[in-house]
Parts: structure tokens; C-alpha cells; sequence
């Protein structure tokens, strides 16, 4: 079985305060785009995970996590997978999450015991973007990322890009100074719904930039190159380091990805 696990991006990141409970409430507008890890997946009676990257991949990772939450709440087998990694870690896209994502999809696929809300909620147990990478497309998420008003995806040209140094969201949250400058979160999701893709690149911000800009200072550079290069709008997605980049049309973003040859990572989606 093959299951493709997508990347995300925040057009918008709001934080609001924190919790009680340790964590941040957030407000943030989601989006998935075509880029993604593979993930290969058969049936066992145990559990085995392997990546393809070179870096160090936690024994306790989110697939295994996610693998093994499912097996508690079914009460069934395991599962042999295999991950190919194309999204970049550290980049704020949700490529762990995507995995756990597409780990609990391929165990639905395989033993189907569990139901829609059960799913959710072993999502939740793994990771609070989780579940939006379960269900993909676009959303309004709240709560720590959990709470999720889905949207009609919209069909977007955007460019992602990214320097070497990745942000640690635990480092940068521990960092954060609240209250921050809020984004215009209810004019970008009324600019999403009604298509204005002017107006949502006016309106794209993140809260947790200012921060995440003392960690990595290139991250201010690459925003307004990519501004200059003629980008409706941009912004840091999730805890960095990448930043994504809202063009007018394709033409227009493969005329600027040219600029970025400098970068670790780039990628465009349109």
C-alpha cells in the first residue's frame, strides 16, 4: 500500500495567549500543497518504521507513535512502513505530522476499525496539526491546531523556500514573548473564501516571525526577496524556517524561483 503524506503551509498564524495547560491557542488559516513524503505500508504482527533519510529519525517517532495509538484504540496488528522524505524537518510544513497522518490512513486502509471521530482523536494523541493533515485541503484551525473549520481548497501559486538552518517549534515557542502583533486572521479567511488572492497576500502574516527572525535572521532576507520578486504576499509558515510566497499566477512564480538559487530548499506549487 502507498499512501502520499502532503506538506502544509499557514497563509496566516495567530497566537493568542497561553493556556493553562502548558500550550499556546492559536488561530491560523491551513493549506495543503502537492508536495509529499511516501509512504509504504503492509501488514504485520508487529511494528516496524524505516526512513530513507540520512538524518536521525527518533525511535519514538510520530509514525510509530501514530502506528501504535491506532493499535491501543483498535485493539488489532501492526504494520512494516517505509517513508521516502521530500519534505524538509525544522521547515514548518508538518512533514512529521503528514507521516503520523498518512500512518494512521494506512492502518484504517489495512484493519478499518476504527471510526471517523476515533481516528481524530488518535490523530490528537500523536500531534496537534494531526488532524488536519488527516483531512487535508484547507481549514481554519483552532484551539492548539485541533479545532478545524474546513474550507473549499483553493487553487494557489505559491513558492516555498528555505535556507540550511531549520527552528526548533519547542526552542521558538519557549522563546515567545506574548502578546505579539496579531494578523488580519478573519480578513484573510474572508478573502480565502471569496477567491481574492490580492487581498489574502496582503494578508498573510505569522505571529511567531519576530521570533523565529532573531533565531534564523535570513528568514526577514528571504521574505522580502521574495516580496520583491513580485509575491502578492509571504510569510513564514508554522515555526519555520520556510517561507512561502503567494504569486498572481504561475507564469509570475516561475519567474521568481529563479532568484532563490541560493536556497537549500525550494519548491512551487501551482
Amino acid at each position: 500500500m502507498i499512501i502520499h503524506a502532503h506538506a502544509k503551509v499557514n497563509l496566516t498564524l495567530d497566537v493568542l495567549y497561553k493556556r493553562d495547560d502548558g500550550y499556546h491557542e492559536l488561530v491560523s488559516l491551513m493549506h495543503t500543497i502537492a508536495l509529499c513524503d511516501r509512504l509504504e505500508a503492509e501488514k504485520a504482527d508487529d511494528v516496524r518504521v524505516e526512513f530513507d533519510c540520512t538524518e536521525t529519525i527518533p525511535q519514538s517517532n510520530t509514525v510509530t507513535r501514530a502506528v501504535e495509538a491506532y493499535r491501543a484504540a483498535a485493539n488489532c496488528g501492526g504494520a512494516h512502513i517505509f517513508i521516502s522524505k521530500r519534505i524538509p524537518s525544522e521547515a514548518g510544513l508538518g512533514g512529521a505530522s503528514a507521516d503520523a497522518a498518512a500512518a494512521l490512513s494506512a492502518m484504517q486502509s489495512l484493519y478499518g476499525a476504527l471510526s471517523h471521530d476515533e481516528l481524530l482523536a488518535a490523530a490528537l494523541s500523536v500531534g496537534a496539526d494531526v488532524p488536519f493533515c488527516l483531512q487535508g485541503g484547507a481549514a481554519i484551525a483552532k484551539g492548539i491546531g485541533e479545532k478545524l473549520t474546513p474550507l473549499k481548497r483553493l487553487p494557489l501559486p505559491l513558492l516555498v523556500v528555505r535556507d540550511t538552518r531549520g527552528i526548533s517549534t519547542k526552542e521558538l515557542f519557549s522563546r515567545l514573548q506574548l502578546p505579539t502583533e496579531h494578523p488580519a486572521t478573519e480578513e484573510a479567511i474572508q478573502a480565502y473564501i471569496s477567491s481574492d488572492i490580492a487581498l489574502l497576500g496582503r494578508c498573510m502574516s505569522n505571529a511567531l516571525e519576530h521570533e523565529a527572525c532573531k533565531l534564523v535572521p535570513r528568514i526577514s532576507e528571504l521574505k522580502e526577496r521574495m516580496l520583491r520578486c513580485g509575491a502578492l504576499g509571504a510569510c513564514m509558515s508554522g515555526s519555520g524556517s520556510a517561507i512561502v510566497g503567494l504569486f498572481e499566477n504561475a507564469s509570475m512564480l516561475s519567474s521568481a524561483e529563479k532568484a532563490f538559487s541560493d536556497c537549500d530548499f525550494i519548491y512551487s506549487d501551482v
